[in-house]
């Protein structure tokens, strides 16, 4: 017997190898100590299999096996040749028998660790690992993983793909594991498979608890080959099918009778395919609308439109919302002429998922030409493939709102298709509704027209602008507008800063990608300042003055080219036709997809509405064209109309005149003449307008001219009328009955109303005095024609 130390029992052996090996296994889920649990479990076991006579072979061989890893990773890892040195004098010491079960736990130890380390898949990047002891580093580290219930191994599939690795726990191989004599609380006894998506979903956890327990399933949203969107932005035109797009008059024009919307007018070129229009199988995922807003859109229908459930189903686009939305979701132009109050907001919804739509679907093209881009470079492999999906700056759709109550109604309809109760967010909501909720002391006279009243409902502020940034989740207001996804504006505040030219501070680069532009009650812009929308539509697509952090490798060719406006989508609402509406698609669109054009519902006119007594006399005068109609309208008026109401007999004469700029014209003319004038227009102060109407009603002067926008905006009552001249026909048909039903309060004998108007006034003329009556009096020989209104 060799001389040492005395003799140690084999308990305390143990613990002192167990301590060694604890200290050498990283503190990592409590490793260690289920480690430790596991050792004495099998000690306590090994205790009883000793005094047990019966114990059966095979739980001999699971603790002898056991025991001999157990030993391996103690001489591997101890640290003290002291400690080292009294194990093995202590083994000396002991029986042959005990050296040679020791051996035969060694060899099945080792071919054990063989046989997992080919069914297993291991990870081989540790860090602070020698090449000596591999081996038994992997077959303790994997041991220990299995009991532990922690190990990781990778999946071959997502290895090569690049995704997320999948995590699994592996069954414990020893039998032992699963008797009542082994403490294992912490070891699962089955294999479970940890989500894909825990990294983006954190809220998903593998209970072990549950048995039954199903991993969330994995669906990857994809963008189909035949997805409008896909057949509009991911065609690149050749220079001769711009050519073609450009030329207006090479362009073939198609009526159609389309149920719900009438007579439908589709010009286009060679290049735009055919007008698909829906049926009553269309749903909106099969129109490629993606299925986080296709699963909201009939709570928004309740919440907006006053729809109801119907026998507990959520309600449903009704058919000419779903035409509508077939029609703008091919990114065709659209103009729109039939708004109206009760309608709007089915409107508004359409072109609300429609821009929502196409925003989720310009990132999931991001997204997943990202991700293939990233697979590529990760495997090292070259791909020929250009990921071209992104413009110049990140804003794709720009809203122009005249009101912060119709940008409010937009922004709640936004809220609506894209929050969900339990995750869902609205960054700076509490600013938005202290800024764009009605004004507490804003009040209504309530004898004003209904009309009026549900125009300038809520805040009436024209002049704000808003960038939305959406998120996975929810979505962010008043982002920087290079970081923001949509736009809602006013004419007025995008006109702050876009400036003028020569001006030092401009800022147009962020409309130089815009991809779909709604211009949302159209028609109330000709009331505040046409012009800030002409300029604003002269900067679109512009070459920026700065990248603005742009990765150039992802840019379309097509706006590297400058064909960026041929893509863009316009979209126009409005309540009324109106020829400078109708000239932006002629001079600021050409879209490639073409153009489609509502016809506005047939009329009977306002004339019906007058209940005023009084001869209506119209004249007509020729135009050659719309450009020259200003010119012809002035000269006939100067010619024939004026003269005849130049005598003091005639005082009391108001000149309606819509245009801004023939108001003008007018009074220098009649100020050059010497004709006593009041005048009342939009600029003019309370003040002076009371002084010119007291003038007015007094006869100090003979014409009075009376603007269109001062009355859009504020619906006077005149009094003592005699005599009334509509210098063209007014932009909105209810202002015609209006102004005629003014001489109620005049009760003059001898009042008058003379209208003039021109083979191009067809539309207005048509609202005015219904629709059959202006076919007769646009091509009649005649010129002048007279219409008797009254209570009878």
């Amino acid at each position: 017997m060799s001389k040492g130390r005395p003799k140690i029992s084999r308990a305390d052996e143990e613990n002192q190898s167990m301590a060694l090996f604890d200290e050498s296994i990283p503190s990592v889920s409590g490793r260690g100590k289920t480690a430790k649990r596991v050792y004495e479990g099998v000690e306590n076991e090994e205790a009883q299999e000793s005094s047990s006579s019966e114990s059966s072979e095979e739980e001999e061989d699971a603790v002898k096996k056991l025991m001999s890893e157990l030993r391996a990773a103690d001489a591997d890892l101890a640290s003290s040749d002291s400690v080292s040195s009294s194990i093995e004098e202590d083994d000396e010491e002991s029986g042959n028998g005990e050296n040679s079960s020791d051996a035969e736990s060694d060899s099945d130890m080792n071919d054990d660790s063989n046989m997992e380390d080919d069914s297993e898949y291991i990870e081989e990047s540790e860090k602070g690992e020698s090449k000596d002891d591999t081996e038994s580093g992997l077959a303790r580290r994997k041991r220990t993983a299995d009991l532990s219930g922690e190990e990781e191994s990778l999946d071959d599939s997502a290895e090569e793909s690049g995704s997320a690795d999948e995590l699994s726990l592996a069954e414990s191989s020893l039998e032992e594991a699963e008797r009542d004599t082994v403490p294992l609380k912490d070891v699962p006894t089955k294999k479970r498979k940890k989500a894909l998506d825990d990294a983006v979903d954190p809220d998903y956890l593998a209970d072990s608890d549950k048995k039954n327990s199903k991993p969330k399933s994995l669906v990857k949203e994809t963008i189909k080959a035949d997805d409008p969107f896909t057949e509009h932005f991911e065609k690149d035109m050749e220079e001769s099918a711009i050519s073609l797009v450009l030329d207006r008059k090479l362009w073939k024009t198609d009526k159609i009778q389309v149920e719900q919307l009438g007579h439908v007018t589709y010009s286009h070129s060679s290049s735009a395919g055919e007008l698909r229009l829906p049926t009553e199988t269309t749903s909106l995922p099969s129109l490629g609308v993606r299925s986080r807003l296709f699963n909201l859109v009939g709570k928004t229908l309740r919440l907006h439109c006053n729809r109801s459930k119907d026998a507990d189903r959520e309600p449903s686009l009704t058919p000419e919302q779903r035409q509508l939305f077939c029609i703008i979701n091919q990114y065709k132009d659209l103009y729109n002429p039939r708004q109206t109050f009760e309608n709007m907001e089915d409107y508004r919804l359409v072109y609300c998922l429609h821009a929502l739509n196409h925003i989720l679907k310009t990132r999931l093209r991001v997204t997943l030409n990202s991700e293939e881009k990233w697979s590529a470079e990760r495997k090292k492999t070259d791909v020929d493939v250009e990921y071209r999906d992104q413009g110049l700056t990140r804003p794709k759709v720009l809203i122009l709102a005249p009101f912060k109550e119709s940008a409010r109604r937009i922004l709640n309809i936004f809220e609506s298709l894209l929050m969900t109760k339990k995750k869902s967010f609205v960054t700076n909501k509490k600013r938005f509704t202290e800024e764009f909720s009605p004004l507490e002391d804003a009040s209504i006279d309530p004898k004003k027209p209904e009309d009026y009243v549900r125009m300038f409902d809520g805040n009436t502020d024209d002049c704000f602008r808003l960038g939305v940034q959406l998120s996975k989740s929810g979505m962010k207001l008043y982002a920087n507008f290079y970081k923001a996804d949509v736009l809602i504006c006013s004419p007025l505040g995008l006109r702050m800063i876009l400036g003028a030219e020569g001006d030092e501070k401009q800022d147009y680069d962020f409309m130089s990608s815009i991809e779909v532009l709604i211009m949302d009650q159209a028609d109330v812009f000709l009331m505040q300042n046409w012009d800030h929308v002409l300029h604003l539509l002269s900067l679109l697509h512009v070459q920026p003055k700065g990248s603005h952090d742009t990765d150039f490798s992802r840019i379309r060719m097509w706006t590297l080219n400058g064909h960026a406006k041929h893509y863009r989508q316009t979209i126009v609402q409005s309540s009324v036709y109106d020829p400078h509406l109708a000239a932006i698609f002629a001079k600021h669109c050409s879209n490639y997809a073409g153009e489609v054009r509502l016809q506005p519902l047939p009329s009977t006119g306002s004339i019906c509405h007058i209940t005023s007594a009084m001869p209506l006399i119209f004249q007509r005068f020729h135009s050659v064209s719309y450009s020259s109609l200003p010119d012809d309208r002035f000269d006939y008026f100067t010619r024939e109309v004026l003269p005849q109401f130049t005598d003091k007999q005639r005082a009391g004469t108001l000149i309606y005149i819509p245009s801004y700029y023939d108001y003008v014209r007018i009074r220098n003319y009649l100020a050059k003449h010497k004709h006593e004038t009041s005048l009342v227009c939009e600029y003019a102060s309370d003040k002076a307008i009371r002084r010119a109407k007291k003038k007015f009603f007094t006869k100090e002067t003979q014409f009075m001219l009376y603007t269109e926008r001062v009355h859009f905006f504020r619906r006077m009552q005149l009094r003592k009328i005699r005599h009334l001249i509509f210098y063209s026909l007014p932009t909105y048909p209810q202002f015609f009955s209006d102004m005629c039903n003014m001489y109620k309060t005049g009760g003059q004998a001898d009042a008058s109303c003379t209208v003039l108007f021109s083979n191009q006034d067809a539309y207005k003329l048509s609202v005015c005095v219904g629709t059959e009556r202006t076919k007769h009096m646009v091509n009649a020989k005649k010129n002048v024609f007279m219409f008797v209104t009254g209570d009878d």
